[in-house]
Parts: C-alpha cells; structure tokens; sequence
C-alpha cells in the first residue's frame, strides 16, 4: 500500500487556490471544474470542493450517487474542522521563504522557531484560507 494524494477540504475553491500557487510557486497538475485541483509536491496535494457536489445534487439528476456516499455526505460534522494533521514542507533557505512568503501576504505567519530536542530545528508556520497549518522548515543561518 502507498499514499496516492493527500488532498484539503477548502470552503473558497478560489481563495484556496490562489494561497497554493502562492505558497507552493507553481501551476496545479489539473483541475476538474471547481471540484478538485491536484498540485505536485513530490506527491500530490489536492483541493477538494464539497460545494461542487452539493451543487450537483440539487442542480441534476443525471448524476447518480449511491446511499452510502449520500449518507457520508449529508452526515453532521464537528465544529471543529481541518487542523487534524500539519502538512510540513522542506525548503534549502529558510529565511529566504520566510521572506517571500511574508511578503505574499496571503495568511497568518508565525516567527521562525527553534526547538533543539535531539537535533536543531527551524521552522514556520502559515495557515491556510481553510485553517490548516503549514510548517515550513529548513536550514537557517543566523
């Protein structure tokens, strides 16, 4: 068994997208419609749209899902959303990402931290449109 794709449940398929091609510097592998788009990060990361389906459910009768997938569907979540795993993302110059992705704009950036427990590690965090965390680590040089 392998990992195919991890992929993010986004609110704003949009917003989302624009935050990862900022952050990630690069064009999505493809897009189908405002449903799912998958970028290459050595694997894959994917957005998915949940809007897109519930569109499509009121919108056609075409398109047929079966019980088990509406059930899943229609089922209450908690309040609480995403946050459940930290994606990290390993970059040659910290402090030059750091940087570049201050300077985007795009969300909410931590300050490098430093944890040395059984080696030196620096890091950042970014969050997302969606609240998911993003640790960027790396080398850095004082």
């Amino acid at each position: 068994m392998k990992l195919g794709t991890t992929y993010i449940c986004v609110q704003d398929m949009e917003k989302s997208l624009n935050f990862y091609r900022a952050i990630l510097q690069q064009e999505p592998l493809y897009c189908n419609d405002d449903r799912w788009i998958a970028f290459d990060c050595g694997n894959q990361i994917a957005l998915y749209n949940k809007k897109y389906d519930e569109k499509l459910l009121k919108e056609s009768d075409k398109i047929h899902f079966n019980q088990a997938y509406l059930d899943e569907f229609y089922r209450e979540e908690d309040s609480k959303k995403n946050n459940i795993i930290i994606l990290n993302f390993e970059v040659d110059d910290l402090k030059t990402e750091y940087e570049r992705i201050k300077n985007l704009n795009i969300g909410d950036v931590s300050e490098i931290m430093y944890v040395n427990v059984h080696m030196p590690y620096y890091y950042f965090n970014v969050v997302d449109p969606d609240g998911n965390v993003l640790e960027i680590a790396g080398n850095y040089r004082i």
